[in-house]
């Protein structure tokens, strides 16, 4: 078992079994199988750290959209881009490109 950090509180028994009720309760929201971890793990895809120079309002936007979904602006930017990237085969241009971003950030 790892080494709990100090100030750590752990639940009683009552409060592990409501917590461990509301687990099986919850159909939406199953407990992970050991081969559910074994698939995300697996379905990582690595990241490649670049830098990129957007304009303001679409980076605005991408934090706006973020905060509604309670996602990252990254992931929302990342997005955007791969579905923009899977239907076309032309090479996107960086007028193209911002042109996607504020179409796809001002939809939602």
């Amino acid at each position: 078992m790892p080494k709990l950090k100090s100030g750590h509180v752990s639940p009683t028994e009552e409060e592990d079994a409501a917590i461990n009720a509301g687990i099986v309760a919850d159909p939406d929201n199953p407990e992970w199988t050991a081969q559910d971890f074994a698939q995300a793990r697996a379905a990582k895809v690595p990241k490649v750290s670049i830098t990129i120079r957007l304009d303001a309002d679409v980076v605005e936007a991408a934090k706006a959209l973020a905060g509604r979904a309670g996602t990252g602006y990254q992931t929302v930017i990342n997005d955007a881009l791969r579905r923009a990237l899977a239907g076309d085969a032309a090479p996107v241009t960086e007028d193209t490109l911002r042109r996607i971003l504020r179409e796809e950030l001002h939809q939602a």
